[in-house]
């Protein structure tokens, strides 16, 4: 008789932190995130897509929690995002984190929607941290303006070296094995942005588990010819 194999225990998800953010040319980003926010202050991070924006958002989110502070998450690429801003009770949360603000852009719904918020939040004086592109799509002249009163802090894209850490950095996370050469593989074929280089290496480090596999190049290989054929 065949006794099935139990399947491995993956990895969990990896929780996105200051302490497994790579932080490259952007230290004094994650310094004021971390270790300057202020109690009512406005912060605007705005930097290129997948330049690890959502990564900083959770990572305030849970520092700030952390200290016992109560605060509040909202997506703004979410389809409900302005019912989860107009539901931001200023009244009962200390800091709010917008993710992906700019999301809204050219919705005259979400836009009210924002404006409205950052009215509320500033006359109960809570702290708002807001996260994605630059403000120029923006329709609503007052927005672009409260938007501008905001501390803005710029987010700079990894360069080789800084990929490189993260590399190794999600390789350590995952707690996987990795072949001969697959760190300078993935650098010279894989994608150059962070949060698509992290889900890659998040695909195959579960594949790696699964299956037993070392994470090689060949394994590499074939999850990026199964992401371009996605």
């Amino acid at each position: 008789m065949t006794v099935p194999q139990l399947p491995l225990a993956l990895a969990p998800p990896r929780r996105p932190r200051f302490s497994n953010f790579v932080a490259g040319d952007n230290a004094l980003v994650v310094r004021t995130l971390r270790d300057g926010l202020e109690p009512g202050q406005w912060v605007r991070v705005s930097g290129p897509p997948d330049s690890g924006r959502t990564h900083l958002a959770l990572a305030t989110v849970a520092d700030l929690s952390k200290r016992g502070l109560r605060v509040a998450f909202v997506p703004a690429r979410s389809p409900t995002a302005a019912s989860l801003l107009d539901a931001a009770d200023a009244a009962s949360i200390d800091w709010v984190i917008v993710d992906d603000y700019d999301a809204l852009a050219g919705s005259a719904e979400g836009e009210r929607a924002l404006f409205n918020a950052l009215n509320r939040w500033r006359s109960a004086r809570t702290g708002v941290v807001l996260t994605g592109g630059d403000r120029s799509g923006i329709d609503l002249p007052d927005l672009r303006s409260r938007l501008g009163q905001a501390v803005h802090l710029v987010l700079r894209p990894l360069d080789d070296r800084g990929l490189e850490a993260l590399l190794r950095q999600l390789l350590e996370d995952y707690s996987v094995v990795a072949g001969r050469g697959l760190v300078d593989y993935l650098l010279r074929h894989g994608p150059r942005g962070v949060g698509r280089l992290t889900r890659l290496v998040e695909a195959m480090s579960q594949r790696a588990l699964a299956e037993r596999r070392v994470l090689s190049i060949p394994l590499a290989r074939e999850c990026l010819d199964r992401t371009r054929e996605g």
